[in-house]
């Protein structure tokens, strides 16, 4: 089944020549007027940051030939971390022979970071360096690394990837509201938060990804695709 292809139906024209005939029905089947353009944003609020999702490619991480599937998905970096220690924890089981003895690279290990402050875990250190984004997930366990220019989560995160082929979705929909809440905490006092320095932000956490990061346009519809692809979904 072919997925992201919206059908379409084709009807018969010919009713519709006989209702141009009548100048009151022709006005009535002419197309409808454009929709006038959603008004700017409030002040200190801002709109998804737009960007060019690669459909074919996210797809192609889904389909790839694992016997066994598994997605988890977390809402912020603490339940992020502990997505981390689940995907190891399946990996583990499957692998053992006193286990699902299914052997190494048996599971496709997935999570999806779709909401809060979860994205920073996708994050390498010259983003926590650059940025407060410690003190932003400093309320977490977590969080509280000993250097603040380090994500904590880091190493086991690149480890998952580079040792068992995980992947990691992120939602642009939560990476453009945390460049908001970036911009906004790092502005100088008084001085208003622009739409071009959240978008500047947002570019910048996205350019510097974890390997095996994809971004997709909201992580609850990544969910919806994976689950469609048969992975199974553990809610960190």
């Amino acid at each position: 089944m072919e997925r992201f292809e919206v059908s379409r139906r084709t009807f018969v024209a010919g009713a519709t020549v006989a209702a141009l005939a009548t100048p009151e029905l022709a006005a009535a089947a002419a197309p409808p007027a454009a929709t006038p353009s959603a008004p700017p944003s409030a002040p200190g609020t801002f709109d998804t940051v737009p960007y060019t999702f690669d459909v074919a490619g996210f797809m192609a991480v889904l389909d790839q030939p694992f016997p066994h599937r598994q997605l988890v998905s977390a809402t912020s970096y603490a339940l992020a971390t502990d997505a981390l220690a689940f995907m190891n924890n399946t990996l583990r089981a499957y692998a053992d022979p006193h286990g699902f003895n299914a052997g190494p690279k048996s599971v496709h290990a997935a999570a999806v970071l779709y909401h809060g402050t979860s994205c920073f875990l996708a994050l390498d250190d010259a983003m926590y360096a650059k940025y407060p984004i410690h003190s932003m997930i400093a309320s977490s366990n977590a969080g509280n690394a000993a250097d603040p220019n380090v994500n904590a989560g880091g190493a086991d995160y690149r480890a998952l990837v580079e040792q068992h082929g995980a992947s990691f979705f992120v939602c642009n929909n939560a990476l453009s509201g945390l460049a908001g809440a970036i911009a906004k905490k790092i502005a100088d006092p008084g001085n208003a938060v622009t739409r071009d320095q959240v978008v500047a932000i947002h570019d910048d956490l996205a350019a510097h990804f974890l390997p095996g990061t994809l971004l997709v346009p909201a992580g609850v519809a990544a969910i919806n695709a994976a689950q469609e692809a048969k992975f199974t979904l553990l809610v960190a």
